[in-house]
């Protein structure tokens, strides 16, 4: 009474569901255990196999992050093999963990499946599968072509067709594989198809038998709750991680359809579904695991989202709406190549992107390094890690590509959350006396944070906004998002009644925070979400998000001043815009630009390129009031060869205790960063082009003894070939990455000095006396503040100071 083959998948932090195919029994337990030797078991079911010999048992009641054994028990019999599956962290809790990305799976001619299989060319039994079971993650993601059978197609010696008893062989053929079978057993499967698995070779939605491949999934396959039928969408939680699987061929439009707004991959109910989760989410940070490249070649593919590119940008509208564009991965396969992209290469979001294929299939080796600024490789054997980390006030995210066991590129960012996901339940009463008091300081310090409703557009103050709680951040030469809240009582004083709603009206509004009587922080409301409950939900993102919806016109600019090109980019978004005033005085610094309308390039995504080119100019959107009144708020783009005061003795001093100066009463981390693209002593500028085409500088080197080499090459920018430029920037760039970065971390009280927004603004060189168990003696440095955040229901600031001396 043998079990065929068994996957472990739909795991939550207190359940895991087992599908396993078994034979001759009548009856199957599921027997688990917190231990390899099976001591102090608890058993599930008994369930009576299908006619297709399937028995599907969750076990239930499971502690969370913990490791469990199984295995299955056929008539009172327990029975080889045994699996192993960790439960998942407390969803909205932090957590680290690490999960695997592959896809991409078959056409080896070394590595072709074993036993007795419909074809064994087009299965694969590659011992990377073992090689990424070796690195215990969580779960692994597999985003299709599970196999290369083509159902339907007729071709490859399979008889039969699309039929169910097919989809059915196909399933056992790929888990008679040694070491698919291990992995899946072992590692909780988060699959989706693609187009070799679920039909035949780029099926679409007319493909007649799409219902065949889905009834089987949901019969083999341990899976997440699918919101209906037939396509397999699905959505899951891990920690404060949101993970968006989707389905891009069950309503895919045939490829030769005209790119217009009738043309999907996903169909109008997934994308209904997926905008609802987009919204409703309470998680910090997202990943979408998604069958296909998002990045296109020079003429759209079918391989791509290229021939998709209208409802790309669909997307693109609605992950920045919800304010999930800079916190969020996508992870795909179909291309059979790893890439690995900061953002910097995605001109349709901005967002990371990782390429993670093919575990066994035949390379693609096109040209695709314009869209993977770190990386492009095309050979057998390859696999992504990523793994996040969550410390509860910010998520580090680290995507590695492996080739076999070998590491290739990693990729590394954080990103700051907006909620405390775990306040003190039990606080320390405050000592006997109180606290201390600190000295008085000459200027006045404002005992909160007034909120104010504006005109997008005019600046124009519609109402003052009480008690609004939620954490706000800035950053140069960019934009961040947050999620504000608001009570809407119907009586008493604290309702605003019909103005609360014209205060906060989505696309014609922005929240503006004033700190210290000078408007520091403006969001403009890009969702409003309130109903039954006496709140309203306000997703916002910083002003400069409004040039990411701005598109660049045709332009050239031979030796003109940086202040020229920018203000001639920002006049692409000044005709219906939102009234910015610029204000770029000429830097001095000359600079060529050629840009065309049909890159379909964003104002905001030009501005960042020319402020990454080493020795660019730097930009943000800064506020003040329009006039002495303070009833509205002039919106100021602020161009600098840098931004905010430079001074050799800084007039902000951060302490970690009491002072002469006042009471910041700081804490701090220091971040030494040497990872990938933070630090390199070999650096090659290079620019577009391929073979001998493709100038480039010489490389700048400054590798001291005892370092080993970390090599750097990048494109300062597009537009850029002499190679005597090249080589100037190559040695700036290495300046700047030869020691790595080093960024302090500060969490201060905002309400004492330094003040926001009296004493130091976002740009400004500041300073710090601080103390720790890092630096027990104490340490004094000074730097720059690059950006802030300001969490008002705690009383806390926390400025990102960049040092540029180190330690």
């Amino acid at each position: 009474m043998p079990v065929i083959n068994m996957m472990v998948g739909a795991v939550t932090p207190g359940s895991a569901w087992v599908r396993a195919r078994v034979s001759g029994a009548s009856s199957v337990r599921l027997i688990v255990a917190d231990n390899p030797a099976f001591a102090g078991p608890a058993y599930y079911g008994p369930v009576a196999p299908t006619g297709q010999g399937v028995a599907s048992i969750e076990a239930t009641g499971l502690a969370p992050n913990t490791r469990y054994w199984y295995q299955m028990e056929l008539d009172g019999s327990p029975e080889a093999p045994t699996g192993r599956v960790r439960t998942h962290p407390p969803v909205g809790s932090p957590a680290t963990f690490t999960f695997a990305a592959i896809g991409d799976a078959g056409l080896s001619p070394t590595s072709r499946g074993v036993g007795a299989v419909l074809n064994s060319n087009k299965v694969s039994n590659h011992p990377a599968f073992a090689n990424v079971d070796a690195h215990d993650p969580l779960f692994t993601a597999h985003l299709g072509d599970l196999h290369y059978y083509d159902l339907g197609s007729g071709n490859h010696g399979i008889g039969g067709g699309a039929s169910l008893a097919n989809y059915r062989r196909a399933y056992d053929d790929v888990l008679l594989q040694p070491n698919q079978a291990q992995l899946y057993r072992n590692r909780q499967l988060v699959y989706i198809w693609d187009d070799h698995d679920g039909g035949p070779a780029d099926w679409d939605g007319t493909h007649a038998n799409k219902g065949n491949a889905a009834a089987v999934y949901r019969e083999r396959i341990p899976h997440y709750e699918l919101p209906e039928s037939g396509a397999i969408y699905h959505s899951f939680q891990v920690g404060r991680v949101l993970f968006v699987a989707t389905d891009s061929r069950y309503y895919r439009s045939p490829s030769s359809n005209t790119d217009n707004s009738s043309k999907t991959m996903l169909g109008s109910a997934q994308k209904e579904w997926l905008a609802g989760q987009l919204q409703d989410s309470p998680a910090e940070f997202l990943v979408v695991l998604t069958q296909n490249r998002w990045a296109q070649n020079a003429a759209p593919d079918i391989e791509s989202w290229g021939g998709y590119s209208t409802e790309r940008e669909e997307l693109v509208q609605m992950f920045g709406d919800f304010g999930w564009l800079n916190r969020m991965l996508m992870l795909g396969a179909d291309t059979h190549a790893m890439g690995l992209d900061t953002g910097a290469g995605n001109r349709w979001g901005g967002f990371p992107m990782f390429l993670c294929a093919p575990i066994d299939a035949t390379p693609s080796p096109s040209n695709l390094s314009q869209y993977y600024n770190l990386g492009f490789s095309a050979t057998r054997g390859q696999y992504g890690l990523v793994t996040l980390t969550d410390s509860g006030t910010q998520i580090g995210v680290t995507c590695t590509g492996y080739i076999n066991a070998t590491r290739w590129r990693t990729h590394q960012f954080t990103i700051l959350t907006g909620s405390d996901p775990d306040p003190d339940p039990d606080p320390e009463p405050p000592p006997p006396g109180g606290e201390p008091v600190p000295p008085q300081t000459p200027s006045s310090i404002a005992d909160r944070v007034r909120w104010l409703g504006c005109d997008l557009v005019t600046g124009q103050v519609i109402a003052e906004l009480p008690d609004i709680t939620g954490r706000v951040s800035r950053i140069l030469g960019g934009y961040t998002t947050t999620a504000l809240s608001m009570p809407i009582p119907l009586g008493g004083p604290g309702a605003l009644g019909p103005v609360a709603f014209e205060a906060t009206q989505p696309g014609t509004t922005m929240i503006v925070a004033v700190v210290n009587d000078v408007p520091e922080w403006a969001g403009m409301v890009v969702t409003r979400k309130g109903g039954t409950d006496g709140r309203l939900e306000l997703a916002c993102a910083t002003l400069e998000a409004f040039l990411d919806r701005r598109y660049v016109a045709d332009h050239t600019w031979t030796q003109q001043d940086e202040s020229v090109i920018v203000a001639g980019l920002v006049a692409d978004a000044q005709v219906d815009g939102i009234g910015l005033a610029v204000d770029a005085p000429p830097t001095g610094v000359k600079r060529d630009r050629t840009y065309t309308t049909d890159a379909d390039a964003s104002v905001y995504s030009r501005l960042r390129e020319l402020m990454a080119v080493d020795g660019g100019p730097e930009w943000t959107i800064d506020l003040d009031w329009t006039d002495g009144t303070r009833t509205a708020v002039s919106k100021i783009l602020r161009l600098r060869r840098r931004i905010g005061a430079a001074a050799s003795t800084p007039a902000a001093i951060w302490t970690s205790g009491w002072s002469s100066e006042g009471a910041s009463d700081a804490q701090y981390n220091l971040v030494e960063d040497y990872s990938d693209g933070r630090g390199a002593n070999h650096i090659t500028a290079t620019a577009p082009g391929e073979g001998d085409s493709r100038p480039q500088s010489t490389p700048a080197v400054d590798i001291l003894p005892g370092w080993p080499r970390y090599e750097h090459r990048y494109t300062p920018s597009t537009s850029i070939t002499t190679p005597s430029v090249l080589n100037a920037h190559a040695r700036a760039e290495l300046a700047n990455r030869k020691g790595g970065t080093h960024t302090w971390l500060v969490d201060a009280r905002w309400d004492a000095y330094p003040r926001l927004g009296v004493d130091w603004r976002i740009g400004d060189d500041v300073g710090w006396e601080l103390r720790g168990h890092r630096h027990p003696d104490g340490v004094t440095g000074s730097g720059r503040v690059i950006g802030f955040e300001l969490d008002i229901a705690a009383g806390r600031v926390r400025p990102v100071l960049w040092s540029p001396e180190g330690i």
